[in-house]
């Protein structure tokens, strides 16, 4: 059968993690281009609209005087002029049909009208437009100075944008700064021995994957020092019993010489021994399924053939118990777990209704979606609502049970309960109708991820 080691990597890379610091690094750099295009294209749009003014109110009326000048002249007289003009300036003067400003409407509309027009040619140079009055050609003068006295606008305008881009840094960093610092808060809290310390963070925090890995850390550290109390208390008291039976009878060995009696003494002393080493073989099983780092080992197996080898050692007991499988065939259903780990679970719970069970129990298995389920279900005085939760915990039992003649010492149930949770699975406790407690044991049939 095929085998699947499903132990978790100490450390693992989360793609989370690096989700977040791209998603803040993006944001702040898309921010500083959006901004920037922003107040150039403002920059631009002010500037230029500041030197078309300045230059329409410089030249507009040496162009009105030229024209109304050239207008007056002779053809010939106007080339001449032109020509002298153009060699005494440094600014080109010329004339233009009014023919070849057909393709631009609009330039024509706005130069009938009899006010000097600025526009701009292929090279971003600036020229002066004026029609002349008889409508017959176009003065254009040109390409003009560009002028740069708008350096104050400039300036702010630059220093609006360092602002602005101070802004959007500090609207990054700022959440940064909240979230570390709650989670620094949580870290002294933590650090005082107070283990309910948690970090509450929004969804969009960038520091989420660090805030959950704390939150993590915590739970898992308080479960285990929960854990370790709760150990150390049942351990104690569990120890002592036995112990102190032994003590007993070792004094007693001392004060009655009497063979058949000393006898008695040393029987009981290997009961209690054997007792003690029970337990502590009990203890180190759940001490071990309790490692984060165990190694599970899984195996494919078929359900119905691995369950009747299982529970063929209870055909001679007085307990009747009897199993099926509901679903699908047997051939096909086949499961993924780790069978002695899973057998010692079911035999954990089936020798636990065996010392309250009347008459019965039955064991039910099925496939349902992806997860095996197991129902083990006896007709016996059933568990109390209050308790169903409890019995899962290390060396916890009902009132009944708490003597020598009932055996167990709390921790089967634990074990189970332990063997499922490594198997991603879960374990709980209901009522049996019309009497009883009935088991469920579930886990995923397909080998679970790493």
């Amino acid at each position: 059968m095929p085998a699947t080691d499903s132990s978790v990597p100490a450390t693992t890379k989360t793609p989370l993690t690096s989700w977040f610091f791209w998603r803040a690094y993006g944001a702040v750099v898309l921010g500083i281009i959006a901004i920037a295009l922003l107040l150039d294209a403002l920059l631009g749009a002010l500037i230029r609209s500041d030197n078309e003014s300045t230059l329409i109110n410089a030249y507009s009326p040496l162009l009105v005087v030229l024209g109304t000048e050239l207008a007056q002249l002779a053809p010939e007289a106007r080339t001449q002029r032109l020509q002298t003009l153009t060699a005494n300036s440094t600014l080109h003067v010329e004339l233009v049909p009014t023919e070849q400003f057909a393709g631009t409407p609009d330039l024509m509309e706005q130069l009938q009208a009899g006010t000097p027009q600025l526009y701009y040619n292929n090279s971003a140079s600036p020229f002066l437009y004026q029609q002349l009055p008889q409508g017959s050609a176009v003065l254009v003068l040109g390409p003009l100075p560009d002028d740069h006295r708008s350096s104050v606008i400039e300036l702010g305008i630059i220093c609006l944008y360092y602002m602005l881009i101070a802004g959007v840094l500090l609207l990054w960093i700022w959440p940064f700064y909240r979230d570390l610092s709650l989670l620094r808060e949580a870290a002294v809290e933590f650090g005082k021995a107070d283990f309910t310390t948690r970090v509450a963070l929004g969804n969009n925090s960038s520091i989420l994957p660090v805030a959950q890995a704390f939150n993590t850390m915590t739970e898992r550290i308080e479960s285990l020092v929960s854990s370790h109390k709760e150990l150390t208390h049942a351990v104690s008291h569990e120890l002592r019993t036995p112990l102190a039976r032994s003590k007993f009878c070792l004094e007693m060995l001392s004060r009655n010489p009497e063979p058949q009696k000393m006898q008695s003494y040393l029987d009981s002393i290997k009961t209690d021994v054997a007792e003690l080493e029970t337990l502590i073989d009990e203890m180190l099983s759940y001490a071990r399924l309790s490692t984060q780092n165990l190694s599970l080992t899984l195996a494919d197996i078929n359900l119905p053939v691995w369950l009747q080898q299982e529970l063929g050692c209870y055909a001679n007991e007085a307990i009747k118990l009897s199993w099926i499988v509901a679903s699908p065939p047997a051939t096909e259903c086949r499961v993924h777990c780790n069978p002695e780990l899973m057998a010692r679970a079911i035999h954990n719970i089936i020798r636990n209704g065996l010392r309250y069970a009347q008459t019965r129990i039955d064991v039910k298995a099925e496939l349902q979606r992806d997860h095996c389920v197991i129902m083990i279900c006896d007709d016996g005085p059933g568990i109390p609502k209050a308790m169903r939760t409890q019995v899962f915990e290390p060396f916890s039992r009902l009132e009944t049970s708490r003597d020598k003649a009932s055996g167990g010492y709390g921790l089967g149930l634990a074990i189970a309960a332990r063997i499922l949770q490594r198997h991603q699975g879960s374990i709980s406790v209901e009522d049996c109708k019309p009497h009883g407690a009935c088991f469920t044991l579930e886990w995923p049939c397909a080998a679970f991820p790493k």
